[in-house]
């Protein structure tokens, strides 16, 4: 995606060249049944289940400052049998596969933006021990699970991540493409519709773009992986 001046500010990334078909279909139903076990095996509070993002279940980790916290640090997931699933997640090869992929995108798209974000991660780590990423070696800090069962959301943006940074947003799920999960771009010079399949990853700026997904139908369901790092790290 570029501006008027050719200047990228988003990527929609796809899946993997060299694994486009079955293989990268098999991942993401990896990654699909994955998320779908750690909702199964959680409980969630009531604003984890309706928010401003919408009406489904979400949760967040990682690193985090801002929102209320006096100092930078993990955020808080509740429970042990909660912060157990949330550790089993993020160690399920699937999810890590699809976070190398879409670190892979920020760093050949947006390189010097990436060097910026994992030198952030870095810096922190240094200072803080007892932060840890929630993946090895990702540029993210936070990491928000969607999981649904059925996630889109209305029009919005993310005010609390870095303005001009990148997210990454990955659909997954049992849903027709063709019929919901669409990703809207609502702001003057870049509306667009675009179709946004499961396993597919894209990368924008969250902070600026007015962004929002087509309902899908009724009986099926959709999840997202939604990387990110909050702007009051780079304050920090």
């Amino acid at each position: 995606l570029v501006d008027g001046e050719d200047r990228i500010f988003g990527v929609l990334g796809g899946v993997p060249r060299g694994s486009a078909g079955p293989e990268w279909q098999n991942v993401a139903q990896q990654a699909a049944a994955a998320v779908k076990v750690c909702f199964d095996t959680s409980t969630f509070s009531a604003k984890e289940q309706i928010h401003r993002r919408g009406k489904f279940t979400a949760r967040c980790t990682g690193i985090g400052f801002g929102g209320g916290r006096q100092v930078v640090g993990m955020m808080k997931i509740s429970g042990k049998k909660n912060v157990n699933a949330m550790k089993q997640l993020l160690q399920n090869p699937a999810i890590q596969r699809i976070v190398g992929f879409t670190n892979s995108l920020f760093k050949v798209f947006s390189n010097q933006r990436y060097s910026h974000y994992s030198d952030l991660l870095d810096d922190l780590e240094h200072q803080h021990p007892h932060l840890k990423r929630n993946v090895p070696k990702t540029a993210f800090a936070g990491l928000t699970i969607n999981m649904g069962p059925q996630s889109f959301s209305p029009p919005h943006i993310d005010p609390g991540n870095s303005v001009d940074g990148w997210c990454t947003s990955t659909a997954l799920g049992s849903f027709n493409a063709d019929k919901g999960g669409q990703m809207v771009f609502w702001n003057q010079g870049i509306r667009l519709v675009i179709r946004f399949p499961s396993g597919s990853s894209m990368l924008f700026p969250s902070g600026q773009i007015v962004h929002s997904n087509v309902p899908i139908q009724p009986h099926k369901f959709r999840y997202s992986l939604i990387q990110y790092t909050a702007g009051a790290l780079f304050r920090w």
